[in-house]
């Protein structure tokens, strides 16, 4: 039997290729595996839907927006309109036309599946499917995964969730956009979307809350030991006092009794592995890390082999059947040693299928990863520690609390010492030796009457800001809908949330401060056009969507019922956006576009004539692609798009030709280094 396997990409073709036919030779646009079965590749995406415009003229930016909103079902397909892309598309139709068994080999996620069914409902081609779902890129995860392929027809519900959410999300954005823009008259394209739009109202909601926020001032009561623990007067929550109901308090207070040391060991359990999200969190607040390139990385790792599929929304492994072999694999680290000859286990609380769907946590492989360099070397260190810290014990610490009376009133201290590291140790801390314990009364010195003010909110990181996203829960009232986004995780997915962010920077709408998100003039004028209520505003807007994608992806839902909900959903936006609409100051004047952020000082990367270049040469930075740096080599011109996938530090694959005039492909990265463009390695 003829077998196709489409993947996502070549470098993914060619693992697979050596996986399961044990190697492979090259042919054009596809490999051909040494026992016959064929491997070919899409590039991410290759057909996407139509432009409304070339449905209906008055559905696009030429038409007249008194006919908006549009809606239509079922969106026709087209391929991208490029050379490299047509040609590729054409290469899978043809094997998919000669096989008699295809398997879908995209990402393992809803939009992985989504990439193919759009290659295959527009091939019109029809042949059985089956469908590997690789989560480990090492040879052992991608022949497991294929040994326990299952029938396309299981992933369907995925695959009609993709199409809807893609369909969704263009005829909300662009209507949404197109109204806003033209009714406003804005010079700018004022862009909105389902996720965009809630997300860039969070931030705005916290700078005005910061901005008007009025400090107020309240006092206490403490006295201090020789030791230099401080015993402060205990108050009920959310209560400040005065000034003069404080000292009203500190004449009355007269000799102090009831001393006492209560001590308490807590336990502390190593901390969850990683999803996507809690990763690239915890790499913005360490490292000041965007979560984009948290994302990057960590795609890179994947694709070497030495950490399990990144774009994951679970912190949870569904079994640990394969851990004993995988953490033999890496016996020669002085921490596996020890989890080895102690007999340690993983905590028993990670491991629940009931919280893995998609996908498991973020872990690592049986690959020794020994040749690790700069920001690859640091992420793996840190998800290679979460992982073995997971297998130690408990730590421990002893908390204790020393208090006493004074008339009606109770003064207490508090001390928290590490008493047994567990699994703390991993993170280089140490044991403490409790002091508090042996406090004594006779050891604490005068009353004094302390100052304290109340402190506004903090401003956005773009970990906190992602933390907001995933738990967007309360930002909601009622007890169903906290219910609702809980159960799709917040708003957004762990695999698009860092997108988003880097939309709104890009459009001008929030920018980056000292590893602060704060949102622009132009992000805030967007947000205050439409009153608080506004659809698109809510969280609880894109929440419900995410349920009737999930529903649709479990065979809950029918399509008609989720157009039904979607086409009234544009129908209300849009009347809300006629009846509110505003002109914007001229603060909102055009901002150039920034094609990518610059890899090396972080600052926007715009086009000109002749290239792309960061918009920090003023302050030296160099980082430059030329539009002709291929036109030696038979590519006349780097595309816009193109040189976006370059600085994010992404391998792509371009046309050339050589001397002789003969036509090939390559892969290529770019050196910010020597600022050429490369063969990959």
């Amino acid at each position: 039997m003829s077998e196709l396997f489409v993947c996502e990409k070549p470098s993914v073709a060619r693992d697979l290729a050596t996986a399961i036919s044990g190697g492979y030779k090259e042919a054009e646009g596809h490999y051909v595996g040494n026992d016959g079965k064929i491997y070919t590749y899409a590039f991410g995406h290759l057909v996407n839907c139509v432009p409304p415009e070339s449905i209906n003229v008055d559905w696009g930016w030429k038409g007249n927006v008194n006919k908006l909103p549009f809606f239509v079902k079922d969106i026709p397909l087209t391929v991208i309109d490029n050379p490299g892309v047509k040609k590729q598309y054409k290469t899978i139709i043809t094997l998919m036309k000669k096989s008699e068994l295809v398997y879908i080999a995209t990402d393992a996620g809803r939009e992985g599946e989504h990439i193919f069914r759009k290659i295959y409902s527009l091939s019109g081609v029809q042949k059985p499917l089956k469908r590997i779902w690789i989560q480990n890129m090492t040879k052992e995860g991608m022949i497991k995964a294929f040994k326990n392929a299952k029938d396309g027809s299981h992933y369907e519900g995925l695959a009609i969730a993709g199409k809807l959410r893609e369909e969704s999300d263009l005829i909300i954005g662009m209507n949404s956009t197109m109204m806003v823009t033209k009714l406003s008259k804005s010079s700018k394209v004022l862009s909105l979307g389902r996720v965009q739009t809630p997300t860039l109202a969070m931030v705005v909601n916290r700078d005005k809350t910061i901005e008007g926020f009025s400090k107020m001032v309240h006092y206490s009561i403490a006295a201090t030991d020789s030791k230099g623990f401080k015993y402060e007067l205990v108050l009920g929550k959310d209560s400040h006092l005065t000034k003069e109901d404080t000292q009203f308090i500190l004449n009355s207070l007269r000799g102090r009794t009831a001393f006492d040391i209560t001590l308490k060991n807590k336990e502390e359990k190593p901390e969850k592995l990683f999803d996507l999200t809690e990763l690239q969190k915890y790499m913005n607040e360490r490292y000041k890390w965007s979560a984009d390139q948290t994302l990057n990385i960590t795609q890179a790792l994947y694709e070497k082999k030495y950490v399990t599929y990144p774009r994951t929304g679970s912190q949870y492994i569904a079994d640990d059947s394969e851990l004993p072999a995988l953490i033999d694999k890496h016996a020669s680290h002085e921490w596996v040693n020890k989890i080895l000859s102690k007999g340690y286990k993983i905590e028993s609380s990670f491991i629940d299928p009931s919280k893995v769907t998609d996908h498991e946590a973020i872990i690592i492989t049986s690959n020794v990863a020994n040749n690790l360099l700069g920001d690859e070397a640091t992420l793996y260190d840190v998800i290679f520690t979460r992982f073995l810290a997971a297998f130690y014990p408990n730590a421990v610490k002893e908390e204790t609390v020393a208090s006493f009376m004074d008339q009606e009133h109770t003064f207490k201290a508090k001390e928290s010492a590490l008493v047994d590291l567990g699994w703390r140790e991993l993170y280089g801390e140490v044991l403490q030796e409790g002091k508090l314990k042996h406090a004594a009364l006779n050891d604490i010195g005068e009353y004094s009457l302390i100052q304290k003010e109340t402190k506004p909110p903090k401003r956005y990181t773009e970990g906190t800001l992602l933390h907001d996203m995933k738990y967007a829960a309360k930002f909601l009232d009622e007890a169903s809908d906290k219910k609702m986004i809980k159960t799709v995780e917040g708003i957004g997915t762990s695999a698009t949330r860092a997108a988003v962010i880097e939309k709104l920077v890009e459009r001008g709408f929030i920018e980056r401060k000292k590893n602060q998100i704060i949102s622009t003039i132009l992000g805030r004028e967007l947000i205050e056009m439409m009153p608080k209520d506004f659809s698109l505003y809510s969280v609880k807007l894109t929440a419900f969507f995410e349920t009737m994608l999930s529903q649709v992806e479990h065979g809950e839902l029918n399509q008609e019922t989720f157009y039904d909900e979607l086409e009234g959903l544009v129908k209300r936006i849009s009347e809300e956006i006629k009846g509110n609409v505003k002109t914007l100051s001229s603060a909102a004047a055009p901002l150039k576009e920034s094609i990518a952020q610059c890899p090396k000082c972080k600052k926007p990367i715009y086009e000109n004539s002749k290239a792309y270049s960061c918009s920090g040469f003023k302050e030296g930075c160099k980082t430059t692609i030329w539009k002709n740096g291929l036109e030696k080599l038979g590519k006349k011109n780097i595309t816009k798009t193109e040189a976006g996938k370059l600085f994010l530090g992404k391998t792509i694959i371009v046309n050339l030709k050589t001397k002789q005039g003969k036509a090939y492909k390559s892969d290529v990265v770019f050196n910010m280094d020597k600022n050429w463009i490369e063969f990959d390695k």
